[in-house]
């Protein structure tokens, strides 16, 4: 078997295109059925991915807290009146090679910079280390190959680190971050990237969620998961990778099962089948 492989500085439309590798969204998608993950990520006639308006945010966000000298060469603020109905306003957004945002959008993306570095335990951590490094692996279960691209590695010595990922969520309480763990699968994303780094010959000294708001206020929080939570990612991810190597080695990408389906009402939704006694 292969042993990992880490490569720093790999630009992301090299990492995303190497072919056959699974990363975390392709099981994150199997999560919902194989066919969700064949549809959006494998079928060769699949639509051209567009990138929508949260998610131009959020690679707005990253650039601007793990990676602020690339923040001017990627993206190009629009001068205040500039029309692009006029000849001038097409002129000037023609000529752009970078990522035009308007005054607002790098507003926010500056302020969402200074609210991770209010806290010190993030300061401390994005202050030196490699953004957006590549890993290569093969998974030794299935010999599945497999990428991961954590967000910011903080190096505690060569072999040694600590992974940092930064998520932009509308709410920061504990509450909905819970929810957005689970609803995104943030508890398989660790452990997905975890093992890389294993195969890599990186100790992962701890994984940090760094939340975010994305609107005022902005507030950013450091996250850890407990113990439960990441034996659950581990184990989620292995089940995973192996519904994927079934897949791949039948051909087959079910969605919810042939024939006719059981279904019924939510549990919340299902009236009480305790029998209610009226003493008046």
């Amino acid at each position: 078997m292969s042993q990992g492989t880490i490569i720093r500085a790999m630009p992301a439309e090299l990492y995303h295109a190497d072919p056959g590798s699974v990363s975390n969204s392709m099981l994150s998608t199997l999560a919902k059925s194989p066919a969700h993950c064949w549809a959006m990520h494998l079928d060769p006639d699949r639509p051209a991915r567009i990138a929508t308006a949260a998610m131009a945010a959020g690679s707005l966000a990253h650039t601007a807290i793990l990676e602020p000298h690339a923040l001017s060469d990627r993206y190009v603020m629009k001068p205040a009146g500039i029309d692009y109905r006029t000849k001038d306003g097409k002129a000037w957004r023609d000529s752009q090679t970078a990522v035009i945002v308007d005054a607002e959008q790098m507003a926010t993306a500056e302020a969402q910079r200074k609210a991770i570095m209010k806290v010190p335990a993030l300061a401390k951590l994005l202050a030196e280390g490699d953004a957006e490094t590549s890993l290569f692996w093969t998974d030794k279960s299935t010999g599945l190959r497999c990428r991961a691209r954590p967000d910011f590695l903080h190096w505690h010595g060569p072999k040694r680190a600590t992974a940092v990922d930064v998520k932009t969520i509308s709410d920061l309480t504990p509450d909905a971050v819970m929810r957005s763990i689970a609803t995104y699968g943030y508890h398989r994303q660790e452990a997905h990237y975890t093992e890389g780094l294993t195969w890599a010959g990186v100790e992962v000294e701890e994984f940090v969620f760094a939340f975010v708001s994305a609107s005022h206020p902005f507030l950013a929080v450091a996250y850890v998961l407990d113990e439960d939570t990441k034996q659950q990612g581990f184990d989620d991810v292995i089940d995973l990778l192996a519904t994927f190597a079934q897949c791949k080695r039948t051909g087959l990408w079910p969605a919810f099962g042939d024939g006719y389906q059981s279904i019924g009402l939510p549990a919340w939704a299902r009236r009480s089948t305790e029998v209610e006694i009226s003493y008046v």
